[in-house]
C-alpha cells in the first residue's frame, strides 16, 4: 500500500510541473509575439522619423536655394545672357521641386502653411523687375517666415513621434 501512495504523489508532482512547463512556454510565446510587433512598429516609426528629417533638409535646402538664386538674379547687373538663362531655369525646377513637397489644403477655410509657401513661391518670380524689387523683398521674407513655421512644427512632430512611438498626422 505504501508503493500506490508514492505512485500517486509522484503523479501529482508531475502534472504541478508540467502545468508550470505549459504556462511558462505560453508566457514565452505571448513574449516574443509582444516583441516582434514592438520591433516591426518601432521600425516602422524609425523609418517614417527618419524620411521625415530628410525631407525636411530637403526641403530647407530647396527653399533657401530657390530664395538665393531669385534674390542673385535679380541683382545681379552683370550677367551675361547665357547666365541669365541658367538662373531662371533653376529657379523653375525649385519651384516646381518645392511645390511637390509641400501637402497644401485649406483648414476650416483658410491655407495651411504647406499652401501658404505654394503661394509664395508662384508669387515670387513675377516680381524680379527692378520696380518690385520691395515687394520681392518682403515677399522672400515671408517665404522665410513660413518655411520656418513649417520646419519648427513638423520638428515638433518629429519629437514626439521619436518619444511617443506614434506617428502624427500631417
Amino acid at each position: 500500500m505504501c508503493e500506490i501512495t508514492e505512485i500517486v504523489q509522484m503523479e501529482a508532482k508531475d502534472y504541478f510541473y508540467a502545468i508550470g512547463i505549459i504556462v511558462t512556454a505560453a508566457i514565452g510565446i505571448w513574449n516574443v509575439i509582444n516583441l516582434l510587433k514592438t520591433n516591426k512598429k518601432t521600425a516602422f516609426i524609425n523609418t517614417v522619423t527618419s524620411e521625415r528629417v530628410k525631407w525636411l533638409d530637403k526641403l530647407r535646402d530647396n527653399i533657401s536655394t530657390f530664395a538665393g538664386i531669385t534674390h542673385t538674379w535679380t541683382r545681379d547687373l552683370h550677367q551675361t545672357s547665357e547666365e541669365a538663362i541658367k538662373l531662371v531655369s533653376e529657379i523653375d525646377k525649385l519651384r516646381y521641386l518645392i511645390r511637390l513637397q509641400l501637402n497644401p489644403k485649406e483648414i476650416e477655410g483658410q491655407p495651411n502653411v504647406d499652401k501658404r509657401i505654394e503661394i509664395l513661391i508662384a508669387k515670387i518670380p513675377t516680381l524680379t523687375d527692378i520696380s518690385c524689387r520691395d515687394e520681392l523683398d518682403e515677399s522672400i521674407n515671408q517665404l522665410m517666415l513660413e518655411s520656418q513655421e513649417l520646419l519648427k512644427n513638423e520638428w515638433e512632430k518629429v519629437k514626439l513621434e521619436s518619444k511617443n512611438g506614434e506617428i502624427k498626422n500631417a
